[in-house]
């Protein structure tokens, strides 16, 4: 990531973790739609109101383990193997204790918060079945996504996809097989998607014992408690500013709940499409983390500022193209999704408003990532998480607000105006650093031009210098 086009790099780096992020949001969809057309669309609504539940508890896991990856990347800019070594057994410790602690505690509460997002009766005993079997197995996506994490780091992201890949074909096929042919409804969907990514994760894990660069020792397990300070002051923003908007969307599930069970069809058929979308704008977004955190290690602060402006340049051109389809294709798309239902009508058109009217505001978050990750591959976590407080704090007044006159228009547009704010504050904070960093950059090479002018300056004979 340290030398070459920019463009040519992300591209390359982001295109097959694209592919992935996508096939990665497929499992929730595949699960969805086969509970859907295999069991009934009460039991897809189910598994939809658990979705901002689980970014909750599985957004705050993986945002710990992307904080990891931002040391590896930096010392692998940096060629600093042996500590980038150490950083990826300490990021697996890590890991594997936060595991341990959030799973067991989102299972345990899982059906209180859903009753306080006010879940309506005739979905909650299936979303409580559905959420504690994904808690139960969160182990395995977490440990996939940062076995994916730490290859990217190193400026792998081929195999994170082919473990995908074949990680998705299992699910279906186990979704097909569960729901369909042995009739284990929503629970069946579940381990179905668990199965799978013990698979993706073991594919990772064998791709890695074979990279010399990647093999670990006993010795880099010894406990370094100061890498692992630096590790949790770089993951436990991101953990937060993950979890931070996924309360504001748990919040705002619980607004679209109270609105009524046809609504809470149409948001969870939404949602499925619009969590794809975004996918791009999210996935350009990592790459510029790691990109980031290589070329800042190296000391290229001139290539972080152009790969930047030549992400937001993709981002716009891709937020365009799935803005056209959306406003094409939405319905045939939630009609796919839903199924047959005597409500269906109804439930597709609300749904197909959604995609439509978010799609519009794509390109907000076609700035919001890039900057974003930026800022986290130069190891600025904090204003990140920071701006997720004010996302979730637009969310939270506006949802609270609008939809008393507007409706379901009021909660989507709450969810732009945070994305909005957020971005703002972002741009703010990204161009407030890069000029900090230039302003260093610029006084060390002038001490270091005047330090190398002062050695070639010969010495006066009988004086000491």
């Amino acid at each position: 990531m340290t030398k070459g086009s920019p463009t040519r790099l992300i591209l390359a780096f982001a295109l097959p973790m694209l592919a992935g992020s996508i096939l990665q949001q497929f499992y929730n969809l595949a699960d969805s739609v086969i509970v859907s057309w295999g069991v009934g669309v009460n039991a897809f609504t189910s598994i939809g109101c658990t979705s901002s539940m689980n970014f909750f508890v599985i957004g705050f896991i993986n945002g710990l383990t992307q904080g990891f990856s931002i040391l590896i990347s930096q010392y692998f800019g940096a060629k600093n193997l042996e500590s980038m070594r150490k950083s990826i057994a300490m990021s697996i410790c890590l890991s594997a204790i936060s595991v341990i602690v959030v799973s067991l505690a989102a299972a345990l509460s899982s059906e209180g918060i859903l009753t306080l997002m006010q879940t309506p009766d005739v979905y909650m005993e299936d979303a409580v079945l559905y959420s504690r079997i994904v808690y139960g197995c969160v182990g395995c996506l977490v440990f996939y996504n940062m076995t994916s994490s730490i290859l990217r780091a190193v400026g792998d992201s081929r195999n994170p996809l082919v473990a995908i890949i074949l990680s998705t074909l299992m699910n279906i096929g186990l979704d097909l097989l569960f729901v369909m042919v042995f009739h284990w409804g929503v629970a069946g969907a579940a381990i179905a998607t668990a199965i799978s990514q013990v698979m993706a994760m073991c594919y990772n894990l064998v791709v890695m014992s074979r990279l010399e660069i990647l093999r670990l020792s006993k010795k880099d397990f010894k406990p370094d408690f100061s890498m692992v300070r630096k590790m949790v002051v770089m993951g436990i923003p991101m953990a937060f500013q993950n979890s931070v908007t996924a309360m504001g969307v748990m919040i705002l599930q619980g607004v679209v709940n109270s609105l009524g069970a046809l609504y809470s069809a149409a948001y969870a058929a939404g949602c499925k499409v619009v969590n794809i979308i975004q996918q791009p704008n999210a996935t350009f977004g990592m790459a510029i983390t790691t990109y980031t955190g290589q070329n800042l290690g190296a000391g290229k602060l001139d290539r972080i500022r152009k790969g930047v402006v030549r992400c937001i340049g993709i981002n716009m051109v891709i937020c365009t193209c799935l803005c056209l389809c959306m406003i094409f294709f939405s319905k045939p798309i939630a009609g796919f999704i839903v199924g047959f239902d005597p409500n269906a009508d109804q439930i597709i058109q609300e749904a197909s408003n959604y995609m439509v009217f978010l799609s519009l505001f794509l390109w907000v978050l076609g700035l919001l990532w890039p900057y974003r990750s930026a800022l986290q591959g130069m190891g600025r976590t904090f204003m990140p998480m920071v701006s997720g407080g004010l996302e979730l704090a637009i969310r939270i007044s506006l949802v609270l607000t609008l939809p008393l006159f507007m409706g379901f228009w009021g909660v989507m547009t709450a969810e732009v105006s945070a994305w909005t704010g957020a971005t703002i504050m972002l741009i703010i904070d990204y161009y407030l650093v890069i000029h900090k960093l230039k302003h260093a950059t610029d006084l060390n090479h002038t001490l270091l031009k005047k330090k190398e002018a002062l050695e070639k300056v010969p010495a006066i004979p009988g004086k000491h210098s």
